[in-house]
C-alpha cells in the first residue's frame, strides 16, 4: 500500500473539467515530482487532495494510507498528516520567523479541536527541531517575516507546516523567483525533510530543478498523465522532456 493515492480522479471548476482520469502514487519516504507546463493541472492536483474546494472532485478517489479522504473537508484532510505549501507561500510579514512558527499552536488549539480527531503530538516538529532543519532560519527568529529573503520565506512557510503534524509535504512551486543559489539552499532543505522521515511530493515548473532531487517524476498533459518512472527514467526521456517540459 502506497502512502497516497490518487485513483483515476476527474475534478472541475465550475463546468470546467481539469484533471481526466488522473491517476498517481507517492511512496513513504520519498519526493515524488509532479510536473508539467503551467495549466497542466498541477496546483488542481495538490488542491483535490488536500481537500480544498474547487476543484469539485466528481468521480474517482483519494487514499491516504488506505483510507478515503477525498470526501474530507480541508482541516480534517490536514489532521490525518498532508499540508500543502501553497505558491504564495502566505508568511505573515509583520509577525518574526519565531512567531509565525507559534501560529501553528492557535490551529491545534481546543477551540480548533472540537468535533475532529486532531493528533497533538504524532509528527509534530518542536522549535528547536526546526531550527535545527533549518540554521538560516535559527538565526533570524527575531527577525520580521516581510524583511526575508523569497528562500528565506519559503523555508519559513515549509517550517512552519512542519509544526504540525505532517507525514505528506506537498510544495507548490517552491523554487518560483528563486535565484540559483537559493535554489540550492532550499533543495537542500526539501532533502532535509525527507531524510527526518517526511514524504514530500513537489509540483514545480523548474522541471531540471525538481529532476535533481525526485526519487521518482509524473508529468501531466491537460490533466492526463503522460508519464510516470523514475527521475533518472525522465532525464534519459528527452522527447517527452522536449514535448511536455520544455527541457
Amino acid at each position: 500500500m502506497s502512502l497516497l493515492e490518487v485513483e483515476n480522479v476527474d475534478a472541475y471548476y465550475g463546468e470546467s473539467h481539469i484533471l481526466r482520469d488522473l491517476s498517481l502514487r507517492v511512496e513513504e519516504g520519498e519526493i515524488c515530482a509532479l510536473l508539467g507546463r503551467n495549466g497542466a493541472g498541477k496546483t488542481t492536483t495538490l488542491r483535490a487532495i488536500a481537500g480544498a474546494r474547487p476543484p469539485m472532485v466528481r468521480s474517482g478517489a483519494v487514499r491516504f494510507r488506505g483510507e478515503v479522504v477525498s470526501d474530507s473537508d480541508t482541516e480534517d484532510v490536514a489532521s490525518e498528516g498532508i499540508a500543502l505549501v501553497p505558491e504564495e507561500r502566505r508568511v505573515f510579514p509583520n509577525l518574526t520567523v519565531e512567531e509565525n512558527l507559534e501560529l501553528s499552536e492557535v490551529a491545534r488549539n481546543w477551540s480548533n479541536r472540537v468535533g475532529r480527531g486532531v493528533a497533538l503530538s504524532k509528527g509534530r516538529m518542536s522549535l528547536e527541531e526546526v531550527y535545527d532543519a533549518f540554521p538560516r532560519l535559527d538565526e533570524r527568529r527575531r527577525q520580521d517575516a516581510g524583511t526575508l529573503s523569497g528562500g528565506e520565506q519559503q523555508m519559513l512557510a515549509i517550517a512552519r507546516a512542519l509544526r504540525q503534524n505532517v507525514e505528506l509535504m506537498m510544495l507548490d512551486e517552491p523554487y518560483e523567483g528563486l535565484a540559483p543559489q537559493i535554489i540550492e539552499d532550499v533543495e537542500a532543505a526539501v532533502e532535509r525533510i525527507r531524510d527526518g522521515g517526511t514524504t514530500v511530493l513537489l509540483v514545480e515548473q523548474n522541471a531540471a530543478a525538481a529532476i535533481n532531487i525526485a526519487d521518482r517524476c509524473y508529468v501531466i498533459d491537460q490533466g492526463e498523465v503522460v508519464f510516470d518512472g523514475t527521475a533518472e527514467e525522465l532525464r534519459e526521456d528527452e522527447t517527452t522532456r522536449q514535448r511536455y517540459l520544455g527541457v
